[in-house]
């Protein structure tokens, strides 16, 4: 980050917490819908889980709008700057902030209740979520908006389902019974096995559409671009060992099997936080053009 404004830096690390909590947030709430009722013992604490990447998340992109202005105006100072707030707040941004806010309220307030109503409430948060990074970005202002939008809304919602599915597996197998938590996995397991192949056929596709050529692997997009590329390999590759062979060595009551997989998931979890981490460099201070 050499040569970079602190209002850049700081803006940079609120991007990255920002992306990790909404999204671990929205997958959260995906995974208990999905598949609360066959954690007796744990969906509570899943639910807690939730309620707390929510409200830190609405903390975190608040703190983002916020340090718009200082980025338009080069220094902390801008913050005082109400010119700068206001033209932040009445652009795409600023609708960008709307929607998390109302997502991750709805997020937070499902994860508290029970009941149809906090499923609903569940559905509209995470597609509120969702949908903030539809109106800002790359995506936005390009020729085929229309079909990018919704690709872009499959990666993000599937990423969000597998990230959130991390910590509530990894709870499951602390809280719930081993004949609990070998189901639990084996449900997601079958379900993730078609899911997550998705995130890379719609990265597949973005990359085609966003890319203008071999040249940007020569730039710092392109070098950040190849790095999410093999973060997401990496993440592939433990998703096939935990498909084929942890969670059936959880089934069968092998020895050590549980504390196996819950290494895995950890691994899973950092990896897809280095991922988020790099997309928030890659958003914030380049362009893929």
């Amino acid at each position: 980050m050499t040569g970079l404004a602190l209002p850049d830096v700081l803006s940079l690390v609120a991007r990255a917490v920002s992306f990790v909590l909404l999204l671990q947030a929205a997958g959260l709430a995906l995974f208990l819908a999905l598949f609360g009722r066959l954690m007796p013992g744990s969906a509570d604490a899943v639910r807690r889980t939730g309620f707390a990447s929510s409200t830190l998340g609405l903390g975190a992109a608040l703190a983002l709008f916020a340090l718009e202005a200082p980025r338009m105006a080069g220094t902390l100072a801008g913050l005082w700057d109400l010119s700068l707030q206001k033209l932040a707040l009445y652009s795409r941004l600023g609708e960008a902030l709307g929607l998390k806010v109302a997502g991750l309220t709805l997020l937070a307030g499902a994860f508290r209740a029970r009941g149809e109503l906090a499923s609903i409430a569940s559905v509209i948060g995470v597609s509120l979520a969702v949908g903030a990074f539809l109106v800002t970005g790359h995506t936005v202002d390009h020729p085929d908006r229309a079909l990018l939008g919704p690709v872009l809304a499959v990666h993000l919602l599937i990423v969000a389902f597998w990230f959130g599915a991390l910590p509530a597996l990894y709870l499951a197998t602390r809280r719930d019974s081993p004949a609990a938590a070998a189901q639990l996995i084996a449900r997601f397991s079958a379900r993730a096995v078609w899911l997550v192949p998705l995130i890379f056929l719609a990265g597949v596709a973005m990359v085609v559409m966003l890319v203008p050529g071999w040249t940007v692997f020569e730039q710092p997009y392109g070098e950040l671009l190849l790095v999410k590329i093999g973060g997401f390999a990496l993440l592939m590759g433990l998703a096939v060992v935990n498909r084929w062979r942890l969670g059936p060595a959880v089934a069968s009551g092998e020895l050590n099997a549980l504390r196996a997989l819950r290494a895995s998931v950890a691994s899973e979890y950092i990896l897809i936080v280095g991922v988020l981490a790099t997309t928030a460099v890659m958003t914030t201070l380049f362009s893929p053009q």
